[in-house]
């Protein structure tokens, strides 16, 4: 049996101008994520990120301890399947139809950057239309069409490597949660609700065989817990 190794990059910068870009507590995190990974002696037979800078930098540092304790790293691969989908396309696309709809809103929206909760009210708005395929937007990616592209990559993964193979994937939220509706047959709400219970630098790991993928382990952040800091704990 193989298993897919799923691990969500540190956190980003949010409310900055390059949201790609790790925060200075995604770089802690992704620093311990590395750390553990090389200390656990983990291995891998391929590792993969999407195009996505936070992807690509958090899998650096799994690389970078892996060189400091003299282990050796297969070459990674960037494999697009992975990309998150474009929240910016999506927000900017149906905000304001919604807004139209509900003026509360347009407010919650001019308080996000620093009111979590009023992101969370408003974000959960937009994403639920966006999954429903109801609305009136148009040049922004289709949910059907990311689950599609997501679900053929790791399809695609699993006939390059065959079986008894280890699989590293340094990717985001949204693509894990595909995964994980594959492995669990979950609907598109319950996958969006399984999509904001990922935190950053978490673990998630599924197995497959001939008969199927099965899920092994959900968003584990022991290795972030283990460090006393509950600022570390972070879901963006």
């Amino acid at each position: 049996m193989s298993e897919i190794y799923l691990f969500r990059h540190g956190q980003a910068s949010f409310g900055e101008d390059n949201y790609d870009k790790l925060s200075p507590i995604g770089v802690i995190q992704s620093q311990i994520l590395g750390r553990h990974l090389a200390q656990t002696g983990k291995s891998f037979d391929a590792i993969y990120f999407g195009e996505m800078e936070r992807q690509q930098k958090t899998a650096q540092e799994f690389i970078d301890h892996c060189s400091k304790n003299k282990l050796s790293t297969p070459q990674p691969t960037i494999f697009d399947a992975f990309n998150e989908y474009d929240s910016v396309a999506v927000w900017q696309a149906l905000v304001p139809e919604l807004a139209q709809e509900d003026p509360s809103i347009a407010q919650d929206a001019a308080e996000i950057i620093g009111n979590k909760k009023a992101f969370q009210r408003i974000f959960a708005k937009v994403m639920n239309r966006w999954i429903s395929g109801s609305y009136q937007a148009a040049g922004i990616p289709y949910w059907h069409d990311f689950k599609q592209r997501v679900r053929q990559g790791l399809a695609d993964l699993i006939a390059r490597h065959g079986v008894r193979k280890q699989i590293a994937i340094f990717t985001s939220g949204g693509p894990i949660s595909v995964v994980v509706q594959a492995a669990l047959g979950l609907t598109d709400p319950k996958t969006l609700e399984v999509s904001w219970q990922l935190m950053n630098a978490s673990i998630t790991r599924v197995k497959y065989n001939s008969r199927g993928i099965m899920l092994a382990v959900f968003n584990d952040v022991t290795h972030l817990e283990l460090e006393g800091d509950k600022t570390l704990l972070t879901y963006r």
